[in-house]
C-alpha cells in the first residue's frame, strides 16, 4: 500500500505477504493459496493465513508492526480508562475491530490486529476532536478485549437508541 505524506514523495510499503515470504513464515505456494482464499472469503490476509494454518497470529503481528511501523500492545494486559472506553460507539469498535487503549494529552490511543482505513481514522479525529496513534496487537486480544470491555448488550443498546433517533427525525 502507498502512504503520501503532505509534501513528501509517494512511499510504497511493502505487503504483509511479501514480508511473511521474506521473514520465511511462509511459501510463496502458501501466499497464493491463502490469497485465492482471501478472494472467496474476504477475510483479512492475515487471518486467512492464520486459519489455513500457515502462521500464528503473533508472526502476522510481527510482520504487521514491521509493514506498517507501528509499535505492539497486548490489549488484554492494559486496564483502559473510562474516558478512552466511552469515546467512541461500542458498535463503530466491534465493526472496525479497534480498541481504545488511552488517551495521552489530545491523543487517542488504538489498538488493531490489522492495517486501519485512513477515513476511519479521520472518522475519529473529527468525531472525537483527537489525534490518533495506532498500536499493532494480536486479533484474538482485540476479539477478547472488545467482548469483555465493549459487551454486545451495550451495542444493542446503542443501535436501539440510534434507531429510535432516526425514527424521531422522520
Amino acid at each position: 500500500m502507498a502512504r503520501k505524506a503532505k509534501g513528501q514523495k509517494l512511499v510504497r510499503r511493502a505487503q504483509l505477504g511479501d514480508i511473511l515470504c521474506d521473514e520465511g513464515y511462509i511459501s510463496d505456494e502458501q501466499l497464493t493459496a491463502a490469497a485465492d482464499e482471501q478472494k472467496m472469503s474476504g477475510g483479512l490476509l492475515g487471518e486467512v493465513l492464520v486459519t489455513l494454518g500457515y502462521v500464528t497470529e503473533w508472526e502476522v503481528a510481527k510482520c504487521l508492526v514491521k509493514q506498517l511501523q507501528l509499535p505492539f500492545i497486548y490489549t488484554t494486559l492494559y486496564d483502559s480508562p473510562k474516558e478512552a472506553i466511552d469515546l467512541l460507539p461500542h458498535a463503530f469498535l466491534h465493526q472496525h475491530r479497534i480498541v481504545p487503549v488511552d488517551i495521552f494529552g489530545r491523543t487517542l490511543v488504538l489498538a488493531t490486529a490489522g492495517n486501519i482505513d485512513t477515513d476511519v481514522v479521520e472518522e475519529i479525529e473529527e468525531s472525537t476532536k483527537l489525534g490518533v496513534a495506532l498500536y499493532i496487537s494480536l486479533n484474538t486480544d482485540i476479539h477478547r478485549t472488545l467482548q469483555e470491555d465493549f459487551p454486545m448488550e451495550k451495542v444493542s443498546d446503542e443501535l436501539s437508541e440510534r434507531m429510535d433517533q432516526l425514527f424521531d427525525e422522520s
